[in-house]
């Protein structure tokens, strides 16, 4: 496959809230206890986090006809090592 560039990409993600709060609560059912529980609609979290998703595969898939690409999750950001001639773009 013919890139535009040799140098990477570097796609730098972060959490949904919906994910975040996984993490905190361990499952989607306890997730949605706790959201519901606060008086907020779940739903809302869910088509957050779909659209979300969405747009991180279209957007790896638009970077990868462009040059090699290396995604990396926000939180890992001060141990990450950039190379000079890399390039970042955010997502979320």
């Amino acid at each position: 496959m013919k890139r535009l560039t040799d140098n990477k990409i570097v796609l730098v993600t972060r959490p949904t809230r919906l994910a975040e709060l996984v993490i905190r609560f361990n499952t989607v059912s306890q997730t949605r206890f706790y959201i519901e529980h606060q008086g907020a609609d779940f739903s809302d979290y869910l088509r957050e986090d779909a659209t979300y998703h969405r747009a991180l595969s279209e957007t790896q898939t638009v970077l990868a006809q462009l040059g090699r690409v290396q995604t990396v999750d926000r939180g890992f950001l001060p141990n990450f090592v950039f190379a000079p001639d890399d390039t970042v773009v955010t997502l979320g």
